[in-house]
């Protein structure tokens, strides 16, 4: 019995661009928070704000892509 159905390759390989962006973004937002803290000695964003904005860059991108590619 299946929950979900197969993904197929398109969708993988969308998964995998998405999971980069979610990536990219996060050490962004880290860099930019170590940045702050080295000059001004208080952090930019929190540490749940980064984690929720890799989490919506992500899954946001991923829905993108996907909508994207069933157009085509």
């Amino acid at each position: 019995m299946k929950f979900f159905k197969d993904a197929s390759k398109r969708e993988h390989q969308n998964w995998n661009k998405a999971v980069s962006a979610g990536f990219y973004i996060l050490l962004l937002l880290l860099f930019v928070n170590i940045i702050m803290y080295t000059y001004k000695g208080a952090e930019l964003v929190s540490s749940s704000s980064m984690f929720w904005t890799g989490i919506v860059v992500m899954f946001g991108y991923q829905f993108i892509l996907n909508r994207k590619s069933e157009k085509k």
